[in-house]
């Protein structure tokens, strides 16, 4: 899934999903290019609306998330071995998450990928290159 930047600050945001208390309010600036093309690693849903994890402009080696009310969807499609995932942590934190079979079944993956955990390091090298050459 290939997606193109049309908006940087939370004033794209729906009212609904703008939440100052966690950080996302109509000030808020995402660290994304209007214009430019980001590969989608993975998608969930929080404060109402689909987020994308991209490459975004921070230069992280890890893919963070973004709301998707930033973008346009250039090609939406995904490869064969996503899969859809659920994460219940609590009543109040519970979301699902659409991503390659490591990320959907295992609700600590990013937070070792993020770590620099070797195995998950690698495990998102190769998806990465997956996902960057899978298009229609």
């Amino acid at each position: 899934m290939i997606v193109r930047c049309v908006a940087n600050t939370g004033e794209a945001l729906p009212v609904m999903s703008r939440d100052s208390g966690r950080g996302f309010d109509a000030d808020t600036e995402f660290p994304v290019s209007i214009g430019g093309s980001y590969a989608v690693f993975a998608m969930t849903v929080f404060l109402g609306i689909a987020w994308y994890y991209i490459l975004d402009d921070d230069g992280n080696p890890w893919p963070t998330w973004a709301p998707s009310t930033l973008f346009e969807v250039n090609d939406g499609s995904l490869p064969p071995s996503w899969q859809v995932g659920y994460f219940r942590f609590s009543r109040e934190d519970q979301y699902p998450i659409l991503s390659f079979p490591e990320w959907a079944r295992d609700h600590q993956f990013y937070e070792r990928l993020v770590a620099g955990d070797n195995e998950a390091v690698r495990t998102f090298a190769q998806r990465r290159r997956e996902v960057e050459s899978f298009q229609t």
